[in-house]
This record gives structure tokens, C-alpha cells and sequence, in this order.
């Protein structure tokens, strides 16, 4: 009963009557008043008038199952530990290839180096992507790379805040960071079972800790829109489809000048971990294989995993 009725207040122009919505449904004045509270307590936001009936706010921002319906394969929770650990499960399970995890909240939720990635309640989107790539073990960074673009596109194209890519997995706007990238592996001796790329990208969210106020944001706080999720999460999965079978197809390499316009690392002085070896320099390139290039004075140095720290950053 409440996927019916919220079609017809999806659908509706304007006001529906309690009357019109109990005739069409074949219940109760009651029963609708008591579903439509039922919908509001999920954060629909449901406008109630005398007289008038009952109209759907479509400013507002609810992730659910329902609202993820027709994105394909997919589980939702309200609440877990870890998107990415959930759909490892899956894929061990042998789901189909773009499966993907979603969540309200984590309570431990991953960052790269085994960094705890902050995810409050209904606020953020917190997402896992099961992929088969066929490729070799040297290129399942490259995916982490190609996500970011997708994650960047997205952005763009839905709040026109100037997102950019601080390699290899952030995402920052106005220099702070706004989505963080988390691509795990299961692998054979000689080939990869599957990999799965964790994305959480604050959307909503507009207070941060002591320890990150100062180096993350959202998009609410950039833009001062609030943006409903579901469609966020039904866009990047496009975007996401789009540059995988493109990187599938013809490698890294394609989208090199794509890359390295967004890039803020370049040109920056710069201090990477790699392999526990520490290497200051200025980050003058990236390579055909998304790696970054190090300026050392004493040479360059290719740099394919890790962690690059602006020499800016705190």
C-alpha cells in the first residue's frame, strides 16, 4: 500500500485528496492517514492540508529500497558495518557484475590505510560496486582511477559545484575533500576473482568533527542545495558503466588528458608513501598507467599506489 500511494503523490500535480487516494485504493480515510504517517517517519516529506489532501515535497531526500528500484541489482541497508565487506560477500556469493551495496550508515566504515571513513545517518551516500575486470593485477589501480572520474562527472553535471581529483582517490571541492575511493581485490595466484570499489561521497552532511572540519565538506555546504541521493547514486551508476567498459575496452590511457585537467596534484609540491618509502618532490605527471610521476631533483620517480600529500596540507 505505501509503494501505491506514493506513486500516486509521485505522480500527482499538485494536492490529493484523502478521499480520492482511499477510493483508489480501496481503504480507509484512516488507513491512508495512517500510511501517509508511516511514509513520513521514513523522511518523506509529505505536506498535509485541510481541505486540500495530501501533496509530496520533492525537495526532499529519503534512501530506501523504493527509491533505488530500476538501478539493477542491488542490496540496501539501513545500517552495517561496511558497504565494501557486505559486497564481498556477494560477489563470493557470485553476484552479477555491477551489483552494489548501499547503506544509510556504517559503523565502520573504510578509508584507505586503514583510515576509518566517518558515516553519519541519512545523510551521505555510502556505496560498494561489485566488478570482474579482466586485467592484469598492475592495473586494478587504474579502476580506482576511473571511478574518480565518474564520481567527478557526476558531481558536475548534477550540482555544477568544480570538483577535482586529488590523486589517486579523492575527490575535493574548493580544496577540501568531498568524496573519498576505496577499491579492494580478491585475487587468485594469477588472476583477479573480482574487485569492489567503495565510494562515499558527502552530499548532506553539514557538521564534520574537530579533527575534519577544517578538511571536508559537502555538497550541501558548497552549494547550499540539498540533493536527494537516490538520484546522485542513479546518476554516478551510469557514469561509473560508462567509463568502466571504456577502460575495459581500451585501457587508462583514453582517459589521460581527461585526468590530468582535473588532477590537483600536478604541478604541486608533493610527499608520497609508496612500498613504506617516503618521496618528496613535485608531481609533474601522470603516466599512461595512472601513475604518478615525482620530480625528486635527483630524478623521477613513478609512484603506482599509495598515498600523495599535498605539501600544503596539514
Amino acid at each position: 500500500m505505501k509503494e501505491k500511494l506514493l506513486d500516486m503523490l509521485k505522480s500527482a500535480d499538485g494536492y490529493v485528496s484523502g478521499q480520492e487516494i482511499a477510493d483508489s485504493l480501496g481503504v480507509s480515510r484512516t488507513a491512508v492517514w495512517k500510511t501517509v504517517t508511516a511514509l513520513k517517519n521514513e523522511g518523506y516529506n509529505i505536506i498535509s492540508t485541510k481541505n486540500r489532501g495530501y501533496k509530496l515535497n520533492t525537495e526532499g531526500d529519503v534512501l530506501n529500497a523504493r527509491e533505488l528500484l530500476g538501478l539493477g541489482g542491488h542490496a540496501f541497508y539501513e545500517r552495517l558495518t561496511s558497504t565494501n565487506d557486505m559486497a564481498k560477500r556477494f560477489a563470493l556469493d557470485g553476484c552479477k557484475e555491477f551489483f552494489f551495496v548501499a547503506a544509510n550508515s556504517q559503523t565502520a566504515g573504510k578509508g584507505r590505510l586503514g583510515r576509518e571513513w566517518e558515516s553519519p545517518h541519512n545523510k551521505n551516500i555510502y556505496i560498494s560496486v561489485v566488478l570482474y575486470p579482466d586485467i592484469g593485477f598492475e592495473s586494478v589501480a587504474q579502476i580506482t582511477l576511473i571511478s574518480g572520474l565518474a564520481v567527478v562527472k557526476t558531481i558536475r553535471d548534477m550540482t555544477k559545484a568544480d570538483a577535482k581529483i586529488k590523486w589517486p582517490n579523492d575527490v575535493l571541492i574548493n580544496g577540501k575533500k568531498v568524496v573519498g575511493i576505496l577499491t579492494e581485490m580478491q585475487a587468485e595466484v594469477n588472476r583477479i576473482l573480482f574487485a569492489v570499489v567503495g565510494i562515499g561521497i558527502n552530499v548532506n552532511q553539514t557538521v564534520f568533527d574537530d579533527e575534519l572540519k577544517e578538511k571536508a565538506t559537502s555538497i550541501l555546504l558548497e552549494s547550499g542545495i540539498k540533493y536527494k541521493r537516490s538520484e546522485m547514486i542513479a546518476k554516478l551508476m551510469q557514469m561509473l558503466k560508462e567509463y568502466y567498459k571504456i577502460f575495459c575496452e581500451k585501457g587508462f590511457g583514453v582517459f589521460l588528458d581527461e585526468y590530468k585537467k582535473i588532477c590537483i596534484n600536478l604541478d604541486r609540491e608533493v610527499t608520497a608513501v609508496s612500498k613504506g618509502q617516503r618521496i618528496n618532490g613535485i608531481a609533474v605527471d601522470i603516466s599512461e598507467n595512472g601513475e604518478l610521476v615525482i620530480d625528486t631533483g635527483d630524478g623521477l620517480v613513478n609512484i603506482s599506489s599509495g598515498e600523495a600529500t599535498l605539501r600544503t596540507d596539514s
